[in-house]
């Protein structure tokens, strides 16, 4: 809100005043809302009609006002002016004691009774009451086991009051205010109600680098080398591409969400409401779109063409596959560029700077032409030169071979360099006359900058092939692409666009680890480096994880879902396996050459990719989410994030809206759990952060007025609630970053290394969650903790088991 809504609201405020006291008729409830309350929220608070519901049923009870911002922000008890309260004389004050106010007055007592009943029952955190002259604010949803009557408010005695104490009862009751936590913080104080510190608190040096021995080095080296580097090899980078690219668009096998949900990913996002914008699928199981076929064989396209995908799909890899591989005919006849805006000038501010002197040294380095050269510059500006000597004033001085014509000639030139992305445009032109071949230009990876730079560079990518006679292509992030046609630089134009999405993620990792079997074996030779005896262990390693793989299908269910179809993401999980500090690599390959055989565990797999690089989980650096974090000392936060996941993964099965399931309902059900809007709000907004639900809306921003409209469960979000948190390799981690309320309980919470004393920890921190479950008497149906507590006592059983079976 802006001061000038401040100012305004103060002003009418001054005209409620006046109109009240000509005014001495007594008003009952319906005509205090209507004379005084009404005016008062939407003329004075501004509050918007669609944010004020009245009389909203819920069950049998009926609310006078649900103030609401996206969600509900406080529930407002009008009674008629005959309910008031009385101060004790010479108060001037705004809080209040509620046990001191009601002590005398029952009726006024009996409607805060009312309104905290029904926030209660809504789980809305701020109670109003009003008899349109008098207000009382309070929190009527407490989850530090004071009850609501024995707390403070917030209390104005008359209008007057209000206009008097006008800048506290806005921050109190206008939207912006009554969303911020205005009235917690002050009745309450900022930190009456964090959560303790975390055992990671008292841990020296956390999160802690995890060391490589001299192995685990190499391994991490030489697994980097083949599995990620060995795409820029160009020795070999048309044996890659044929050999392990995988067609887009093929649905994952191993996902925890419905196949009818991952198909309709792209398709729900990118329809449009009206005929704006043209939209494909790139390629399928047979082979490239024909439609993009076409763009080729037809040399010329006066618009750019958009290739859409989330990042790590494989934009880049689907490019040179068209170039090297599927549609390599028509690349021989044409001179194609590849510009990569995220591996080089990434720090450049100006897009188009950037792409501009890309390409002056892709012509320079790729293709051998020095367009600033004097001969190709003569040879471009010929037309001009001629012109020059022959018709311009100075004509005759070149006649007569007077020196100042020489100088002519090269201030013509000169000034033609000055302008470099209008010099390129010409030699562009000149070098597809020149060669008889059409100019194709990829603008790669600008996803990887801001959604500003990837709109800058939309609009230089169209005046590229409006002017500059090139195919241009271009590849956008989902999001960027939605919201730039809604209102973005897309919207003026009609684009066509074709989608790329993810392959299977089992069939990339079968491809590339036999591609890289191939290349630790000698088969197919990097031209950085040779084979040796360490690329033999890296080897046997593969083996290892191929036949793990093929034998352990869940090993294929955690890497496809946590990559949520992003194969570089399923990559790098592979590859920093390879070489972790929590993988016992050594050990592996010892058991392989004595027995022929070694199993690796989804335990051991997982565990890698919890903790990275460091000693400890870190939240920050990890890409597993703990869903067990809490941000106040209400206990049942702890179950939180996981009911929010099953709500949503329960909606993924029904069938409807592709698996999207209303924010108000979500939000809804959970205050009625009694969580209030701060701790949904940073539950949401953690979830979706981490990956692990997505929205309708791309790129959706979460400020309060702008929550999208609907969520849904991403596989990682899926996977994460029905598997990781009934596993002991889970738990183990996230105690480190789990507020322990109870004294008692975190006193047995400690830093551990030996594995029997984990595993006793973690039996302590089940028990915990378990004796929280039990005291929460209204418990939803749709999660039960008591079922995964079950799952993870076993865990610890079967894990406590076999380390006795080894040392016996």
């Amino acid at each position: 809100m802006s001061l000038e809504s401040y100012n305004d609201g103060y002003e009418r405020l001054t005209a409620l005043i006046e109109f009240y006291d000509g005014s001495s008729s007594k008003r009952n409830e319906a005509t205090t809302r209507l004379h005084l309350i009404d005016v008062m929220l939407k003329d004075c608070l501004k509050w918007e009609d669609s944010s004020l519901i009245a009389e909203e049923p819920h069950g049998r009870e009926f609310a006078d006002y649900v103030l609401k911002r996206s969600r509900p922000l406080a529930i407002l008890e009008a009674k008629k002016e005959g309910i008031y309260f009385d101060l004790a004389i010479g108060s001037k004050r705004t809080i209040y004691s509620l046990k001191t106010l009601c002590r005398d007055n029952r009726e006024f007592k009996d409607a805060i009774e009312q309104v905290s009943g029904y926030c209660q029952s809504r789980g809305v955190k701020i109670g109003i009451v009003s008899n349109g002259w008098q207000y009382v604010l309070f929190i009527a949803n407490r989850i530090d086991g004071v009850p609501p009557l024995e707390g403070n408010a917030f209390v104005f005695t008359s209008l007057v009051d209000v206009q008097e104490s006008f800048k506290t009862f806005w921050n109190c009751m206008s939207p912006n205010g009554l969303e911020s936590g205005y009235i917690e913080q002050e009745l309450l104080g900022e930190s009456s109600e964090r959560a303790p510190a975390k055992l990671s608190a008292s841990i020296f040096k956390y999160p802690g680098i995890k060391g490589r021995n001299p192995f685990q080095a190499d391994m991490q080296i030489i697994s980097e080398l083949i599995l990620e580097d060995v795409i820029r090899d160009e020795a070999i980078e048309e044996d890659f591409l044929r050999e392990c690219y995988c067609q887009s668009g093929a649905l994952s096998q191993y996902a925890l969400i419905s196949k009818e949900i991952i198909r309709s990913r792209y398709e729900f996002l990118f329809e449009p409401n009206d005929e704006k914008v043209t939209i494909e699928k790139a390629s399928n199981r047979k082979g490239i779109n024909k439609d993009l076929e076409e763009v080729f064989s037809n040399s010329l396209s006066r618009r750019p063409i958009l290739l859409v995908g989330d990042v790590g799909v494989g934009k880049s890899t689907f490019i040179n596959y068209l170039i090297k591989i599927e549609a390599g005919q028509y690349f021989e006849k044409a001179i194609t560029f590849k510009l990569d805006l995220g591996a080089k000038l990434v720090l450049t501010s100006d897009v188009k700077s950037s792409i501009v002197e890309i390409l002056y040294q892709t012509l320079n380095d790729k293709h051998g032409i020095d367009i600033e050269s004097n001969n190709f510059i003569r040879g471009v500006y010929h037309r001009e030169i001629r012109h020059l000597k022959e018709k311009s004033i100075y004509s005759d001085l070149f006649k007569s071979d007077n020196p100042v014509a020489i100088q002519k000639e090269l201030d013509l030139l000169e000034t033609k360099l000055t302008s470099r992305d209008e010099h390129l445009r010409r030699s562009l032109q000149h070098i597809s006359k020149g060669h008889k071949k059409q100019i194709i230009i990829f603008i790669d990876n600008c996803d990887q900058r801001s959604d500003d730079d990837q709109q800058t560079a939309f609009l230089i990518a169209q005046e590229i092939a409006e002017n500059w006679d090139a195919t241009v292509f271009l590849t956008l992030r989902p999001e960027t692409f939605h919201n730039s046609i809604r209102s973005g630089a897309l919207s003026g134009y009609h684009p066509k666009a074709f989608t790329i999405s993810p392959p299977r993620i089992d069939e990339v990792i079968s491809r590339r680890l036999n591609f890289a079997l191939k290349i630790a074996r000698g088969e197919k030779l990097l031209s950085s480096v040779s084979v040796t005896g360490k690329f033999e262990n890296l080897a046997k390693l593969i083996i290892i994880f191929q036949e793990s793989i093929q034998r352990n299908k869940a090993l294929y269910t955690f890497i496809d879902n946590i990559s949520i179809g992003n194969t570089r993401r399923a990559i790098d999980l592979l590859k920093n396996f390879f070489g972790s500090g929590h993988t016992n690599t050594e050990k592996a390959l010892k058991i392989f050459n004595s027995q022929g055989d070694y199993q690796i565990s989804v335990h051991e797999f997982i565990r890698s990719v919890i903790y990275g690089d460091n000693v400890y989980y870190h939240p920050g650096s990890s890409p597993i989410m703990n869903l067990f974090d809490i941000s106040s000392r209400d206990s049942k936060e702890y179950f939180l994030s996981p009911i929010v996941l099953k709500i949503l993964l329960d909606a993924s099965t029904k069938g409807k809206n592709r698996g999207f399931y209303n924010t108000d309902k979500i939000y809804g059900f959970l205050q009625s759990l009694g969580y209030d809007l701060a701790q949904i709000d940073r539950a949401v907004i953690n979830l979706y952060g981490g990956q692990l639900i997505e929205a309708t809306e791309r790129g959706a921003s979460f400020d309060g007025e702008s929550l999208p409209s609907m969520f849904r469960i991403t596989p990682k979000g899926a996977y994460l609630v029905e598997e990781m948190i009934g596993r002991f390799v889970y738990v183990d981690a996230m105690i480190v970053d789990t507020p322990i309320i109870d004294d008692e309980v975190r006193a047995k919470i400690s830093d551990e290394e030996n594995i029997y004393s984990r595993l006793n920890r973690a039996k302590i921190f089940v028990d915990y969650l378990d004796d929280v479950w039990s005291h929460i008497s209204n418990k939803p149906s749709i999660f039960d903790w008591s079922l995964f507590a079950i799952r993870l006592k076993k865990d610890i059983e079967h894990i406590t088991s076999r380390i006795d079976m080894r040392r016996t």
